[in-house]
């Protein structure tokens, strides 16, 4: 394949990944999945921040389990040029919601069992919980954070390498499956945690 600019570093592949999904997307989303648990934490109403959580959480498994089960398959099906450019845009704008929305998921999990006293006497379930919240935050920002942004570049230059991004999908997908179990895992230390009280 024929040389093209791509970034020699890091800090390069982000700015192509904020320039693909919009600078103000990315404030957006930041702003809000930061934020509203924030905001929801300060005022000091565990009821406030329950339902922050929970619309957070809802929304993160919500979009994991159709990206991967529905539009997922979906463009796999579709033409290669139909999915690239589909892809082109939904990657990068997926990055920018996923990374602030785990750790405002994460962050909000933490701070209700905070405000509701569970830290107080932390159970197995609640260390479980932190446990795995920190390994998702850990791959979340780790190798699917660097493979996805590898694979939002490939798909901005104008003639992007087919089996590069074939190969970046592949071990996202892999890495993005542990995600799932680690979230269904999740699920199941809070209903835990719950039951325990």
């Amino acid at each position: 394949m024929a040389t093209v600019d791509r970034p020699s570093s890091h800090r390069g592949e982000l700015g192509i990944l904020l320039d693909s999904a919009g600078q103000r997307f990315a404030a957006v989303a930041t702003g809000l999945f930061l934020g509203a648990p924030l905001v929801a934490y300060l005022a000091g109403d565990p009821r406030g921040l329950f339902y922050v959580h929970v619309a957070l959480g809802a929304f993160w498994f919500g979009l994991d389990f159709f990206f991967k089960f529905v539009l997922g398959p979906s463009l796999d099906a579709a033409p290669d040029d139909a999915a690239a450019v589909v892809n082109a845009q939904i990657i990068p704008k997926m990055v920018l919601v996923a990374e602030p929305l785990s750790v405002g998921v994460i962050a909000s999990g933490i701070g209700l069992a905070d405000l509701m006293g569970y830290w107080a006497t932390p159970s197995i379930w609640l260390w479980a919980a932190l446990g795995i919240g920190i390994l998702m935050l850990i791959i979340g920002f780790g190798p699917i954070h660097f493979l996805t942004t590898k694979m939002a570049v490939e798909l901005s230059i104008p003639e992007p390498d087919g089996d590069r991004i074939e190969e970046l999908f592949g071990k996202t997908t892999q890495w993005g499956l542990i995600q799932t179990i680690l979230m269904l895992a999740i699920i199941l230390t809070m209903t835990g945690l719950r039951w325990g009280t």
